[in-house]
């Protein structure tokens, strides 16, 4: 996917466009910053060794940029129900559901999607059409398992 041309072009919005082109798992906007400003860094260093670290980018022009793709239908966003943070990532890689640990909050993709295109759910009746739906499964991950059959204290939440 190429950066889109009704977009402008700005430093962050291209830092952005890149992190999320290069990842392979959906990432939060704190994650992205983080990303940036270690790209930021090594940028620095490269042209002076000696450079101090930059002071990184902010997480506002980071969502300012998130806000902007979302808008223009660049990125997609999920807010899972246990998390404070959306995970984004580019709208050509579909949208994705999540399998959440109720222990250690670990988030595993879910392969596939339970309501196709054309499934019977895009119409439920002549008086409400779907747009948009979220998946989210929750259990408990492998490690949290092991912990439990030795005994490990587990916190559980309900949902």
């Amino acid at each position: 996917m190429n950066f889109p041309d009704s977009l402008r072009k700005t430093k962050s919005r291209l830092q952005v466009f890149s992190i999320l082109s290069a990842s392979k798992t959906p990432l939060t906007a704190r994650q992205i910053a983080e990303k940036a400003g270690k790209e930021e860094a090594e940028d620095a260093r490269a042209k002076d060794p000696s450079a101090e670290d930059s002071r990184g980018v902010w997480l506002s022009s980071v969502y300012r940029a998130l806000d902007a793709f979302e808008k223009a239908h660049v990125v997609s966003k999920t807010i899972l129900k246990d998390s404070s943070e959306a995970l984004y990532s580019l709208s050509e890689t579909g949208h994705h559901h999540y399998a959440i640990c109720m222990n250690c909050k670990s988030r595993t993709e879910l392969e596939g999607c339970p309501f196709s295109e054309d499934s019977h759910l895009h119409t439920v009746d002549n008086d409400f059409m779907v747009v948009g739906h979220v998946v989210e499964v929750f259990g408990y991950c492998k490690d949290c398992r092991k912990k439990m059959k030795n005994g490990a204290e587990i916190h559980t939440h309900e949902h």
